[in-house]
């Protein structure tokens, strides 16, 4: 989410516009999150390639450059990174992208969302269900018994 409180694919104002386009320093910054969104996943190179570059390029006051100085800056102050933190520099990276690159940059993360969800559901069943129903079945007993204790007393 944004300071607008919007999600950061939908806060236009965050998208490089054809001015900025038209930089060298927004060129940059364009291909660089082309790059980075590219295969739909971000890795730790990355990552790190995209704050070097907002680092050197610290005179890029662009409000998508500001923007993804400000996520970075969060992400990395506990000095770990989750993958939640990963997927949410992924769609701040995406926010900085004009409308097309923006939708092709979110296929590519919906598909390999969608990858990884179906690899969980495929590698096994979650037991959790069949836990709880057994200790219901046990608990359905149990009473059960007190039940018939207590007529046959």
């Amino acid at each position: 989410m944004t300071e607008t409180g919007l999600p950061t694919y939908l806060d236009r104002g965050l998208s490089l516009s054809h001015a900025e386009l038209c930089t060298q320093l927004g060129a940059e910054l364009l291909s660089l999150c082309r790059s980075v969104t590219a295969d739909g996943r971000l890795t730790p190179e990355e990552l790190d390639g995209l704050r070097q570059w907002l680092i050197e390029a610290e005179s890029a006051q662009m409000p998508a450059a500001k923007h993804l100085r400000g996520v970075i800056r969060k992400v990395l102050a506990d000095g770990k990174i989750t993958p939640d933190e990963y997927k949410e520099v992924h769609r701040a990276v995406e926010a900085a992208l004009p409308f097309d690159a923006r939708r092709q940059a979110m296929s590519a993360r919906l598909e390999v969302e969608a990858a990884e969800s179906a690899a969980r559901s495929a590698s096994g069943p979650d037991r959790r269900p069949a836990v709880r129903r057994i200790g219901m079945v046990v608990a359905l007993v149990v009473m059960l018994a007190a039940a018939a204790a207590w007529f046959l007393a």
